[in-house]
């Protein structure tokens, strides 16, 4: 560091070249809309039993090495995730997939869940009303993920009642890298 104060180019208090910040979500692209969501639960086994379902037929999909992560979760942890709805579920779980998607959120002062993509784009993906249940169950969805280290998910169905996903993405909290 004493080095790079020395630098004839150094000047005290300027902002480093490189800084990744927390950028206020944008609205979400038309083609990424779904028409209903809702928080849901399941197994730690069932979602990894849902993974390899789903890597044998043509379904859009993203997973994590949770070995290499050295994330060690139970079989019976409940991991939190987003399901989301859509008459065009096939569609949406195509532009989704284009995507480099990382994780989703839960911004309580806006009533919002944001799903952040890539390295600092993140998106306001979908909207609740403001309640007292509502805070709390959003709440819950977020201590459910610090319980999984972080771990949650997406899945694209054409109806929440619906068995079959069109799209399932296994998403990570990460804290920013060291810049």
């Amino acid at each position: 560091m004493r080095q790079y104060i020395r630098h004839p180019g150094f000047q005290k208090g300027s902002k480093p070249f490189l800084a990744l910040d927390n950028p206020l979500p944008m609205e979400l692209p038309e083609n990424l809309v779904g028409e209903r969501w809702a928080f849901v639960q399941l197994p730690f086994s069932a979602v990894v039993k849902e993974i390899s379902s789903l890597e044998r037929k043509q379904t859009f999909i993203g997973t994590l090495d949770l070995d290499l992560l050295g994330l060690d979760i139970e079989a019976g942890t409940l991991v939190p995730g987003v399901a989301v709805a859509s008459s065009r579920a096939k569609p949406l779980a195509a532009w989704m997939n284009s995507l480099e998607v990382c994780s989703m959120e839960v911004d309580t002062n806006r009533g919002c869940l944001i799903l952040s993509v890539g390295a600092a784009t993140r998106y306001t993906y979908a909207t609740y009303k403001k309640t007292a249940v509502a805070t709390q169950e959003a709440e819950a969805w977020e201590a459910a993920k610090k319980a999984c280290e972080g771990l949650h998910f997406l899945a694209i169905q054409d109806n929440l009642d619906s068995d079959e996903c069109f799209g399932f993405w296994l998403l990570l909290d990460l804290p920013p890298p060291p810049v």
